[in-house]
């Protein structure tokens, strides 16, 4: 299985994906981003959520951040559909922190390795770390 991770304005211009795949969609202000999907995409999930780790003054709240529930969404998308597709293709606004987190925590959990997000990107610790957790059951 691979990890492909896009900015929106790339991930709207590119062809869409000749081998099964999933879509995880991340967008700050819930307008939905646009690209092109076929008969191989499987499944997309929308997210909404600002790319901050803690809430900084009073212009965004805890409920703007990456949520447990989000995360739980996020796991049981990938779990819902891991065995099923080729290819996990992630996009945020500039596929910077939160796209490269959510590929960090689900290329450790599948593939035992999640270095390469680390070295080229800035993962967003918050998004990784409750990606994980939802995934190893620290969230009830």
């Amino acid at each position: 299985m691979g990890f492909l991770v896009y900015s929106r304005p790339a991930i709207k211009a590119r062809a869409p994906d000749d081998v099964p795949h999933i879509i995880i969609s991340v967008t700050t202000d819930g307008d939905s981003a646009r690209f092109r999907t076929n008969e191989h995409t499987k499944g997309i999930l929308r997210l909404k959520f600002h790319d901050l780790e803690v809430v900084v003054g009073t212009l965004v709240t805890e409920e703007d951040l990456f949520s447990d529930e989000q995360a739980k969404e996020v796991v049981h998308f990938f779990n819902l559909h891991k065995d099923s597709v080729e290819r996990i293709v992630i996009h945020c606004d500039a596929g910077l922190s939160r796209s490269p987190a959510i590929a960090a925590a689900l290329s450790g959990i599948h593939l035992g390795d999640d270095g390469v997000w680390f070295k080229t990107k800035r993962p967003n610790s918050r998004v990784y770390r409750r990606v994980l957790d939802a995934y190893y059951g620290t969230y009830e």
